[in-house]
């Protein structure tokens, strides 16, 4: 129950994480702001969990670790922001649910899994839900609400490639070991621009009222820190799978704070495209018998 409970907890966090970054960049800069939460954080991981790191990286190895930083640290955290600071807490967290959906894709494509006809059929289901939410059926790409979701789903895509890219040195390095990894590399990537925040624009900072601070304080510690200790806690419990599945919980969560606030209301829109995005997640578990499989 304990390992179970801490999952679930890791998901209420992550669905206040929403709604603290929706509230950060209403006073920050989005990339600012992103670039000193990565630097923070990767400081503390780096102090906390640094001997968690088995093997220490060596020539070209470097290389390959800084791809997939810029795939799940650089570039996820930085278009998270952003994509927050145009659409709402319910969107970005229905989106996130994608993420399995596209981790999907592109093994697939890169050779990695094979398909079966479920998922395929997943792909299709889930992204139609994605369309149906974009309101693909009255397009106006000058929307805010369009472009910040569209830099949500680009972000949770460009995690879902990091994780297939990543799995081939998780047992190398181990999995909080490579998190410490490509945090801290992160941190070196994004250094200018969490500098020149922090040293030109700290009077800003000092004029924020109490509530984004401890917002920031939020992201840094409990959505970063915290969950990943409680993520891989519980992965020593039990599959990856099952710590994926509870995922799920994030719209919940997400979704019902943002609209007790108001800053979100539900819709027919937003009901047809989630269940369309749950169905395709459901079918996307399915497996078959390998004949049935489709090759690359």
């Amino acid at each position: 129950m304990k390992v179970y409970g801490a999952l679930v907890l890791v998901q209420i966090i992550f669905g206040f994480h929403y709604l603290t970054t929706s509230v950060i960049v209403e006073r920050i800069d989005a990339f600012e702001w992103t670039a000193i939460r990565i630097l923070f954080a990767g400081i503390l991981m780096g102090l906390i969990y640094g001997r968690r790191i088995l093997n220490f990286p060596k020539g070209k190895e470097w290389y390959f670790l800084i791809l997939l930083s810029l795939l799940g640290i650089v570039l996820n955290t930085a278009l998270f922001t952003k994509g927050l600071e145009y659409t709402t807490p319910a969107h970005a967290s229905l989106i996130s649910c994608m993420i399995p959906v596209m981790t999907l894709l592109f093994a697939w494509f890169l050779g990695k899994e094979q398909m079966n006809i479920y998922k395929s059929f997943s792909i299709l289901v889930a992204m139609s839900g994605a369309l149906i939410l974009f309101e693909i059926d009255n397009l106006d790409l000058r929307s805010e609400l369009f472009l910040g979701d569209i830099l949500i789903f680009i972000n949770f895509s460009c995690f879902g490639l990091f994780l297939v890219l990543s799995k081939s040195m998780i047992e190398h390095h181990s999995p909080l070991g490579l998190t410490v990894l490509v945090m801290c590399i992160g941190s070196v990537l994004l250094f200018p621009i969490s500098s020149y925040s922090i040293f030109t624009d700290y009077e800003l900072w000092l004029r924020q009222p109490w509530w984004l601070w401890f917002a920031a304080f939020y992201s840094i510690f409990f959505a970063t820190v915290v969950t990943y200790s409680l993520n891989y806690y519980a992965m020593g419990y039990v599959e990856s799978s099952k710590v994926a599945l509870f995922i799920y919980l994030q719209p919940v969560v997400a979704g019902s704070l943002s609209v007790f606030l108001g800053k979100d209301e539900i819709t027919l829109r937003l009901i047809v495209s989630s269940s369309l995005i749950l169905f395709g997640l459901l079918l996307s578990t399915i497996e078959t018998n390998s004949g049935s499989k489709l090759s690359q």
